[in-house]
């Protein structure tokens, strides 16, 4: 094994800046002295990762809510409703699919319609189209830190926008906001990208300004296994600190069943841990979050608030340091205001009463942790095996062989042949292992758990499996058993 890591000189990557937004020079004047100077200027409360670290610090968990109003005043006025009403530590701030794809004068359009009209018309707030002024007016007007976050395979202009501005945390990464999001985007552009965007992270941290960088652990969302999650997130955040970044905030979107959720979060900590320590990386400081339910809600609203309470009731046993909080609105509504404040009141009361308790030392939680992390090993080990020197050139290829595979990704550069479904405890295996580098008795392990669902609930081993598990969620279950036909 054979990795080299090197961060782009800082005169270097000026000159490549200055080369890049030569192209939007008359939507900025880009001036990093007078954003130093701005971040500067704010008081601790509303630097994301000052924050974080003083919660965690008070033994804290925090919540996080988010919004998605396209009209300024109405995303101030909800943000500020969140943290007042909602008792919000911090807040997030959704990014509209046109900016997101820097379609930015499509964005532009549909903004001056949602400004005639009065209402959202995007799905997200469009920070490129507001510009620098505006973002700062955000900033100075919110009364918690805030975060920007998005899924923008090529998010260098939006994180020169977002640093400009004064925000001080932004989530993504040249994997996970590549293949779960884009069909045709080439790895090598994203990680390319990504590397631009770790670069000018580590320039803020060098001159004294805390960014706080999160992988984003949900990928799909849909039935991914805790070990295809974590690997993303070892190799992003090996990216992200290559190139200065020293704050990583990693984590895991709830999987369902409790056991593995938390094992998932304790094996993700460890091996990034190892990793680090690995490769010499020092002063890195990594924080978890965990995201509530990212599937599809019940449509029953009692039904969708128990699983917001189920969610609030896990990510307190997982000890994450903050808690992303999710809304059984938001795939109807662009106003994610009462029922979002409904969430956090609700996961914060659950937080207060429970929050001397502890789940981790549970025999079931070792066990399963030991083979998430066994599972994690083999899938990076065998990226490692392959790198030589070059670790992005690695995980291209990774993508294009199977070795690292996200279910139901849209990229027709992840070769989707893995399956997972879930086991009788509602656990995520992998019905089908496709191309994944695990040995013998991993793969057994996961035939022997799918098959005991599969006798139980007398059916056969196939992909029906996968489907049902799919929309269980939506009828208020985490496992859709049915019975069908005998196993022959």
């Amino acid at each position: 094994m054979s990795i080299t890591f090197k961060k782009i000189d800082k005169n270097d990557f000026l000159e490549m800046r200055k080369k890049f937004l030569e192209n939007y020079k008359s939507l900025d004047d880009f001036n990093l002295d007078t954003a130093i100077r701005f971040h500067k200027s704010l008081p601790d409360y509303k630097n994301f990762q000052k924050m974080l670290e003083k919660s965690i610090q008070d033994n804290k968990i925090t919540i996080e809510a988010y919004s998605k109003e396209t009209l300024l005043e109405d995303l101030i006025k909800n943000l500020n409703s969140l943290h007042r009403v909602g008792q919000a530590d911090f807040l997030s701030i959704i990014i509209d699919s046109h900016t997101r794809e820097n379609h930015y004068e499509n964005a532009r359009t549909i903004l001056n319609d949602s400004i005639k009209s009065n209402k959202s018309l995007l799905n997200g707030f469009p920070l490129i189209t507001y510009g620098t002024k505006l973002a700062r007016k955000i900033i100075n007007d919110v009364e918690v830190p805030l975060q920007i976050k998005h899924g923008s395979a090529d998010a260098r202009l939006l994180a020169e926008f977002s640093f400009l501005g004064g925000f001080s945390a932004f989530d993504g990464g040249g994997i996970s906001h590549n293949i779960p999001f884009s069909k045709s985007v080439l790895l090598k552009d994203s990680l390319e990208n990504w590397k631009y965007v770790d670069r000018l992270v580590g320039l803020y941290e060098e001159h004294g300004i805390k960014i706080n960088r999160e992988i984003f652990s949900p990928l799909t969302a849909t039935l991914v296994p805790a070990a295809i999650s974590n690997s993303i997130q070892i190799l992003e955040t090996l990216l992200a600190v290559e190139q200065g970044v020293k704050n990583i905030s990693i984590g895991v979107a709830q999987y369902g069943n409790i056991t593995q959720d938390i094992a998932s979060l304790l094996a993700l900590q460890e091996q990034i841990q190892f990793y680090l320590d690995k490769f010499s990386f020092k002063d890195i400081h990594i924080s978890t979050v965990f995201n509530q339910w990212i599937g599809g809600f019940p449509e029953d609203e009692l039904k969708a608030y128990s699983l917001i309470s189920y969610s609030a009731t896990v990510s307190l046993f997982t000890k994450s340091n903050r808690i992303f909080v999710k809304n059984i609105d938001e795939y109807t509504k662009n106003s994610l205001g009462n029922t979002m404040i409904n969430s956090l009141v609700l996961t914060k009361t659950i937080l207060d009463i429970g929050n001397s308790q502890n789940f981790n030392n549970y025999e079931a939680v070792i066990l399963e942790k030991e083979q998430i992390k066994k599972e994690t090993s083999q899938i990076i080990e065998k990226i490692f095996s392959i790198c030589n020197g070059d670790l992005r050139k690695a995980i291209i290829k990774a993508f294009a062989d199977g070795i690292i595979d996200i279910p139901f990704a849209p990229s027709k550069y992840n070769i989707g042949k893995m399956m997972p479904a879930r086991d009788n405890e509602g656990m995520i295996r992998y019905l089908d292992i496709g191309n994944l580098p695990f040995d013998t008795l991993t793969q057994e392990f996961h035939y022997n758990k799918i098959k005991e669902r599969a006798i139980n609930e007398n059916r056969e081993i196939d992909f029906q499996m996968t489907i049902d598990d799919i929309f269980a969620m939506s009828q208020g279950k985490l496992i859709n058993k049915k019975g069908l036909l005998q196993i022959k």
